[in-house]
């Protein structure tokens, strides 16, 4: 049983992702002996979670989601078939597979950890990871697997919680680890942390970033505003997953649409497609906002009447583009939806405007964009009202300003699974996104528990809830 404790699931990926000269070593003989992998160090093993997590996080997962939340029409294969509703629970296995192995990846980390005696910067990251990971588990299924979760030699089939008690223990390990990231010890060797290379203070400021986003999924918004104004506040602390131009390593995105399946995944008759092409029927531009080069950026048109996300040079799904996992964009919308929650229109205008300021520099889409034109001039209260520029029809000056946010928000978390919840978590409100069902008069609230939960987990729900079915969080 002791070395099934140890068992480390890595991704395939994980052999081919040398995109970074600095962590060569670290990686160099991961595989050597994958059945024992209690010899890897707990540097080693940091650098595979992370891999898988990169994996998990800007992957299939995010494309699923996408279908259900404007972003894409599926136009053939199983896509199809997600963007109609037509799903199995076995079209759930992978995705919570993937999940439950970077969690597991985590607690391997942790264990190991214990055995070196070491603790500090180390685990705290790990525990960032762990809560990142179990906060989108928790978002999409509800009730899932926490605390006996990943610890397989104790509890081989894992019991469920409850989702906002999963929540509250994410919150919980993130507390934990904005504690043991202020020690001055177990700073992990050079190159092993693939995102910030160990630095405490980015990692920090991750960690209560992702405290804000949670806080906003529970609707606890003062606490997200708090935790959002000591996060990332700034582009430079981005936490982002980077990828080179070699096999395998490529943005997951690239891959995607430079292999065999590019004409079944479409961004052109999306809500996306709508708001933001100059072309089309709901184009959110205005005097104040030209959205031109950043649709550019983000989306290309393959053939006549179809765009795809633009994995050209120079776009924001290229080769080698970065994906964001928490940005600074998410970040200033999150403090600028829950100030105004919490104190009100200016405060929530402010933070929308410092968004803005940023955008007028055009390094939101990089400077070969530049030239098809962008405008972000701020916006004041007047635009807000009846008749402004900025005003939604049927609603008043407050409503029309949070409306905005949302959009914004939206447009940010272009091909990211965070716009999913916030679609749902805003779905019965009176502000809200008119995103329109893709067929019928539903909208999916949920993923389904995967059909290998449902086969070999006796200690599954005893009520198995359908995708229409709201997550309690939600309700």
């Amino acid at each position: 049983m002791k070395s099934m404790k140890r068992i480390l699931y890595v991704p395939l990926l994980t052999i081919i992702f040398g995109y970074m000269a600095a962590c060569s070593k670290i990686v160099e003989g991961l595989n050597e002996n994958p059945n024992l992998p209690s010899s890897a160090s707990s540097d080693l093993i940091l650098t595979g979670l992370q891999v898988g997590a990169i994996t998990l996080h800007s992957g299939e997962l995010t494309r699923d989601a996408g279908l259900w939340s404007g972003y894409f029409t599926g136009v053939d294969r199983q896509y199809f078939g997600f963007y109609n509703y037509l799903v199995l629970n076995s079209d759930f296995n992978t995705h919570w597979a993937n999940a439950f192995r970077v969690i597991r990846n985590t607690v391997v980390l942790e264990e190991t950890l214990q055995e070196e005696n070491r603790a500090g910067i180390i685990l705290g990251i790990g525990k960032v990871m762990r809560a990142h990971t179990f906060g989108m588990a928790a978002s999409l299924w509800g009730d899932i697997p926490f605390r006996e979760a990943g610890r397989y030699a104790v509890y081989n089939n894992p019991s469920y919680e409850s989702q906002l008690n999963v929540y509250a223990g994410v919150q919980t390990l993130l507390d934990e680890a904005i504690a043991e990231l202020a020690s001055p010890i177990g700073r992990p060797v050079a190159g092993a942390d693939i995102f910030f290379n160990g630095d405490p203070d980015a990692w920090t400021r991750v960690a209560h970033a992702l405290k804000a986003r949670f806080y906003l999924h529970t609707k606890e918004y003062d606490k997200a505003y708090d935790h959002a104004l000591l996060g990332i506040t700034s582009p430079a602390h981005a936490w982002v997953a980077k990828f080179m131009d070699a096999n395998g390593a490529q943005n997951l995105y690239f891959q995607f649409y430079n292999g065999n399946r590019a004409d079944d995944l479409q961004t052109n008759g999306s809500y996306f497609f709508d708001i933001m092409s100059p072309t089309g029927v709901s184009y959110r531009g205005n005097a104040k906002t030209n959205e031109t080069a950043r649709f550019n950026y983000l989306v290309r048109q393959r053939n006549p009447g179809q765009f795809v996300n633009n994995t050209m040079a120079n776009g924001a799904f290229s080769v080698t583009a970065p994906y964001p996992l928490m940005s600074y964009e998410e970040n200033m919308l999150i403090l600028a939806e829950s100030a105004f929650r919490t104190t009100g229109f200016a405060d929530g205008l402010a933070h929308l405007n410092e968004l803005r300021t940023y955008y007028r520099t055009g390094a939101h889409i990089g400077a070969a964009h530049h030239a098809a034109g962008f405008q972000y001039d701020n916006y004041v209260a007047a635009d807000f009202e009846l008749g402004g520029m900025a005003n939604v029809q049927g609603l008043n000056r407050d409503e029309s300003l949070l409306m905005n946010i949302l959009e914004e928000k939206f447009v940010v978390l272009y091909s990211q699974l965070e716009s999913y919840n916030d679609y749902r978590r805003t779905f019965n409100e009176t502000v809200a996104l008119p995103i329109p069902p893709n067929t019928g008069s539903r909208v999916p609230q949920r993923f389904i528990y995967p059909q290998t939960e449902l086969d070999r987990n006796p200690n599954k729900p005893e009520h198995i809830p359908g995708i229409y079915e709201q997550t309690p969080v939600n309700q």
